[in-house]
């Protein structure tokens, strides 16, 4: 269960928010250090891959897809023959960020091919989970010139290999939010500057059949592919736009329960 300022959610709880780019709902307490200097994106050791496999499917292939069902989590799809295209070349997978449980939702619909998530360094200062992140696909976000590069050239040699980099773009959890925060568009130059997809996932949600508990349905979009007659700059900002639109769209017309309500914050601080 989603918790606010130490208190578990529960149904009908009102949560007030300033800054829809920056306030974060379920904040931790872990040290958001810089990416160690030796950090491998790409794992070098034989040894270490092959364990590795070993590790991400039987987690992501058989524990996680038990969970996910124990809470219901559905699929839909907007765009079948869009998604069947979008396998054949991977991608990048951008979504909105309502629980900490995103990250696993997603992964369920790709179990073939693993998929790679893209996050802040919070995850490798946790003490048991920081041995696993990484076999589980997680990617810190670099700070310096050669991390800069090595993660570029990892998110390279993945997408090539056909693999998915979910990105969330809203960066902060909003637990349960039905709507769309706006996000920047820096993180869409990836699937520019490798010339891969976008793919937008909406989590929406509806209301339990035996509770006043949400659960959630992931829609997957229509991908949105680089134009070739178009800059980095401009691709950027059209792949930023059309992915924005097609979330948008989806929570409106599929996001049909509000376990919570959010409002915003009156400038003299009232409620």
């Amino acid at each position: 269960m989603a918790k606010y300022n130490g208190k578990k959610i529960k149904y009908g709880d009102t949560i007030y928010w300033e800054d829809e780019l920056n306030d974060d709902f379920e904040p931790t307490k872990l040290k958001r250090n810089p990416v160690p200097e030796n950090y491998e994106y790409v794992t070098k050791s034989k040894v270490k891959r092959f364990f590795t496999k070993i590790l991400y499917f039987g987690i992501c292939g058989i524990i996680i897809p038990l969970i996910v069902k124990c809470f219901g989590v559905k699929v839909k799809y907007l765009d079948k023959e869009g998604f069947k295209e979008y396998r054949k070349h991977g991608g990048f997978i951008y979504s909105n960020h309502t629980s900490f449980l995103d990250m696993i939702d997603i992964q369920t619909i790709f179990l073939v091919k693993k998929t790679r998530i893209v996050g802040y360094t919070d995850a490798l200062d946790m003490p048991i989970a920081k041995h696993i992140v990484k076999p589980l696909g997680f990617m810190p976000l670099p700070d310096t010139i050669a991390s800069s590069r090595a993660f570029m050239d990892a998110l390279r040699k993945f997408t090539d290999n056909r693999e998915s980099i979910i990105i969330y773009p809203e960066a902060h959890v909003w637990p349960y939010y039905t709507k769309i925060r706006p996000f920047v568009s820096t993180s869409f130059k990836y699937p520019v500057k490798l010339g891969k997809p976008a793919l937008p996932i909406t989590a929406c949600y509806r209301k339990s059949k035996i509770s006043k508990h949400a659960k959630i349905t992931l829609y997957v979009g229509k991908p949105v592919y680089p134009k070739p007659d178009l800059s980095l700059k401009e691709n950027t900002e059209y792949l930023h736009s059309e992915c924005y639109k097609q979330m948008v769209d989806t929570a409106s017309k599929y996001s049909t329960y509000e376990f919570i309500k959010y409002k915003k914050k009156e400038k003299n601080g009232e409620q």
